[in-house]
């Protein structure tokens, strides 16, 4: 028979699926046939290895690449801001009121009456008012002619100054206000508030008398810094013209009452046997007017303020 290349490799073939086939049950019969020989430990546990290696690749799962690193990105601290400090608002002209030293608002003037007005101002700016600085009326009621006057002296920053008008009260009953500022030599007003624009005043109420009685009553306490009261006299003036009206007040007598015209006055009383005046003053020790209106009395005008030295005009 003719043997074709075909035929022999069928039967080399057949003949190698044979021998693959034998190998499975070779190494299973093997350690039978051998179980009296010495095993030796050390490849038995290389071949499990071994085997066990080849299992674990054969089935081992596909392994899906782990997902990107992340970069941290470090975080940014970005300052919060803070409220910065508005500067403080300062001008070179500016004036701070202080007090009323006399009429007070809501203060009580007969009709056409002659009075003179006084107040305190700070100089709050940062410019040195002089003499060329005017005190002038800006609004309101005028109450007689004087417009403009000039400051006393110089006035530095941060410093006090009493500036005074003499004006006259309306004839018609009713309240009245005066406003006024001051003006530097530039011509520019200037007075308080935060914006340096606001004037500063007089106010009064013209009341008319309650009768014609042309007398009023002023009394109140003689406060003499002792045990007992040594003979004094009494004097009221005249705040406009000056003209005293004198009273002898009698050892150890604490009060008084005296009748006198109607007008504005001030009060004092002099001690001879012992060179002290006491005065009806203000906080400041300068002496207060007040006002006596006929057929009416003006109480506690006391005389407590007691001084070796003449009391000052307050007004």
């Amino acid at each position: 028979m003719k043997l074709t290349t075909n035929t022999i490799i069928i039967i080399f073939g057949t003949l190698i699926l044979g021998l693959l086939a034998l190998i499975p049950i070779s190494v299973l019969a093997m350690p039978l046939l051998q179980a009296d020989q010495p095993v030796d430990p050390q490849a038995t546990v290389q071949a499990m290895v071994t085997q066990t290696m080849f299992a674990v690749t054969l089935n081992a799962p596909t392994q899906t690449p782990p997902p990107p690193t992340l970069t941290a990105v470090p975080a940014t601290n970005t300052p919060v801001p803070t409220s910065t400090p508005l500067p403080s608002v300062t001008y070179c002209d500016w004036v701070a009121f202080v007090k009323d030293v006399n009429f007070p608002d809501g203060t009580v003037v007969a009709p056409g009456e002659t009075f003179t007005k006084v107040w305190r101002l700070k100089n709050r700016g940062t410019c040195t008012w002089t003499s060329d600085y005017m005190l002038v009326f800006s609004s309101g009621t005028q109450m007689g002619g004087t417009t403009a006057l000039r400051l006393p002296g110089t006035v530095l920053p941060g410093q006090t100054v009493d500036v005074s008008v003499t004006l006259t009260a309306p004839v018609t009953p009713g309240p009245y206000t005066g406003n006024w500022m001051l003006r530097n030599p530039s011509g520019a007003l200037f007075g308080t508030g935060d914006k340096a624009n606001v004037a500063f005043y007089v106010d009064i109420q013209v009341k008319k008398p309650v009768s014609d009685i042309p007398h009023g009553t002023v009394g109140g306490n003689l406060c003499y810094p002792s045990e007992f009261n040594p003979p004094m006299t009494l004097y009221i003036e005249n705040v406009h013209t000056g003209d005293r009206i004198q009273f002898a007040i009698v050892e150890s007598q604490f009060t008084y009452s005296v009748l006198v015209p109607a007008g504005r006055y001030y009060a004092y009383a002099w001690a001879p046997g012992y060179n002290l005046e006491g005065a009806y003053t203000n906080d400041n020790g300068l002496m207060k007017s007040f006002f006596v209106e006929g057929g009416l009395t003006t109480p506690f005008i006391n005389l407590c303020n007691w001084s070796p030295y003449p009391h000052a005009r307050g007004e």
